[in-house]
């Protein structure tokens, strides 16, 4: 993929007035923050962002070029948007270190068709993402997990993930997805009576009827 950048421009006022001043001049009020780094406030295009945000994914590295001449390293943390427009009104940067680790969440992929959808087991996912650590240059785009040989009954959990170059912060026990065993309703209740007809007492034989008197 082509290199990401964002032009910035470099804001000296902060608050609600200049706010509304940058997004009636389209541009969009932006905050950088990280790890030993004083928060820096700018201002981007709406064109940029627009642009951007339809390319990247979480983690996607940016190079942000601000009016100071800096450049910096980010990745888009958090954005707000319009309740009515939906356009953006607010985006936050992350600035990262490409030689120190950094904790992401990363998307998770589930990849083939369970074995035990075969005998009518029901697949579900129960986790979307987890979170890892690792150089900002190794964040991978999503992690694949292999559900094949998943049969019904089974689940896989986080330790089931095989790290490559980063390492996995989410707690190993957590659930990833699961295929559950369905029920035969109608095999169920036919073995139910089975098991009542045959736990039932058997009924007592019908009397005989009286001998007449001999007259």
């Amino acid at each position: 993929m082509a290199e990401l950048i964002l032009n910035a421009e470099v804001r000296n006022k902060v608050g609600k007035e200049d706010a509304k001043k940058l997004r009636a001049k389209e541009l969009i009020p932006t905050v950088v923050y990280g790890k030993d780094v004083t928060p820096l406030h700018c201002a981007i295009s709406k064109t940029q962002i627009d642009k951007l945000l339809r390319k990247v994914n979480r983690n996607s590295l940016i190079t942000l070029k601000l009016s100071n001449n800096e450049s910096k390293t980010v990745i888009v943390r958090d954005h707000q948007k319009h309740p009515i427009s939906h356009e953006y009104v607010h985006l936050d940067l992350q600035a990262v270190d490409m030689k120190h680790p950094i904790r992401v969440d990363v998307d998770l992929e589930f990849v083939g068709s369970p074995i035990g959808k075969k005998s009518g087991g029901v697949f579900t996912s129960m986790c979307k993402q987890v979170r890892i650590e690792c150089l900002p240059s190794k964040i991978p785009d999503v992690i694949k997990l292999n559900i094949d040989d998943l049969d019904a009954g089974e689940s896989l959990h986080v330790s089931d993930i095989k790290a490559g170059d980063f390492k996995i912060v989410t707690s190993p026990k957590i659930a990833l997805c699961q295929v559950s065993q369905i029920k035969d309703e109608a095999a169920e209740g036919a073995a139910a009576t089975a098991t009542a007809d045959a736990a039932a007492p058997a009924a007592a034989p019908a009397a005989a009827p009286a001998a007449k008197k001999a007259k």
